[in-house]
């Protein structure tokens, strides 16, 4: 989830995992939270976590995760190893920094205004600078609070129309 991984998914690789490794479990999946129940058939009992997490797409990160859980699976790798495979790949930080992924969203707006909206050349470098401010806010401000964070869709898209007319 953290890395972008489709809804539709989650919770058939988390009961596929669970059955692997021979955990009685059962998962429900929310946007931003996956809700993990594991029981004990024995005594009757359940224990409920809730695990909470803000996602991003990361596809270079998502795959490394989704070879992780094969190597799981297939048992050539045990779940303490993994763990450790985990955890190290959440450690690790963008392959790129945010000046060079807003300079990236720059040029993906400039390119993309005229070629799918038929923008003319003074739409695109508008395009661009708003690309470019987007990525930062989205990057940079709303990272670092959580209360902007709310609500930087609405204000994203406020900006867009007001700049629209």
């Amino acid at each position: 989830m953290t890395f972008g991984a489709p809804s539709h998914r989650i919770e058939s690789q988390l009961t596929a995992a669970a059955r692997i490794l021979e955990i009685r479990a059962e998962f429900i999946h929310l946007p931003g939270v996956i809700i993990c129940a594991f029981g004990e058939p024995d005594s009757g009992t359940s224990e409920t976590h809730f695990v909470k997490t803000t996602g991003r797409l990361s596809l270079g990160a998502l795959h490394k995760v989704h070879i992780i859980y094969r190597s799981v699976l297939h048992d050539e790798v045990s779940a303490g190893l993994a763990s450790e495979q985990l955890d190290r790949l959440l450690a690790e930080g963008p392959i790129y920094g945010t000046f060079l992924r807003c300079i990236f969203a720059f040029w993906l707006a400039v390119f993309i205004c005229p070629l799918a909206f038929g923008g003319s050349f003074v739409d695109m470098w508008f395009s661009g600078i708003a690309g470019f401010v987007l990525a930062f806010l989205q990057l940079h401000v709303a990272q670092k609070s959580a209360l902007y964070a709310n609500v930087f869709e609405c204000d994203t898209l406020v900006v867009i129309l007001v700049l629209s007319d």
